[in-house]
């Protein structure tokens, strides 16, 4: 998908993002996404051109405002951060992509993306994009559970988590090959690290 040139051509309602933001999609979404949920619309142009882009998949749109049910793409009208109201309008969907343009952070949305899926915020409060990277360079917890998350990229004013499985065990140091001509294989061992091998 052209993100970017679909964004630029776009003739109907006004929809409004960082440039970065064009550049991140382009990157982070891939053409097998069929399920995408929009949070926070403002005037409803991205509901028309994520549905334009996958025009036999499911675009779901949620926002608080109430002003945004009346602008005929099928908002819904929900709070958000408001766990029982949306499990009235998601249910059991499970999305590809999760786009969040909304104030606050977007955790109470992390349980309906799907594992390899993209969690995309635009204009997150920085504290609480920085502390997410920082936890998961750190290995610590964070507002989103860090054994469901694969990685974390940072753009200007945009921030992408992709989600994992959740992992039974930690990850683990691995070493491969037949050579330790620096540091041998005993003080890897003695550090931990283990071998993995190969038929």
């Amino acid at each position: 998908m052209e993100f970017r040139s679909r964004w630029l051509n776009h003739a109907g309602l006004v929809t409004r993002h960082w440039e970065v933001m064009m550049h991140a999609l382009d990157r982070e979404v891939g053409d097998h996404v069929t399920r995408v949920l929009l949070v926070g619309v403002e005037n409803g142009g991205d509901v028309e051109i994520w549905r334009d882009l996958i025009p036999d998949g499911t675009v779901t749109a949620i926002d608080a405002n109430p002003a945004t049910g009346d602008l005929g793409v099928g908002v819904h009208v929900v709070d958000p951060a408001d766990k029982a109201a949306l499990l009235n309008v998601l249910g059991r969907d499970a999305f590809d992509v999760i786009i969040w343009k909304h104030p606050g952070v977007p955790e109470m949305v992390w349980p309906w993306l799907v594992p390899g899926g993209r969690l995309i915020v635009e204009d997150l409060w920085t504290p609480s994009g920085v502390a997410l990277a920082s936890a998961i360079h750190e290995d610590v917890d964070t507002w989103l559970p860090r054994d469901e998350i694969m990685r974390v990229t940072v753009y200007p004013h945009v921030l992408t988590v992709e989600k994992r499985n959740p992992r039974v065990i930690p990850y683990i140091e691995i070493m491969m090959g037949n050579f330790a001509e620096v540091v041998d294989e005993a003080t890897l061992i003695d550090q931990g690290v283990k071998r993995v091998l190969v038929d």
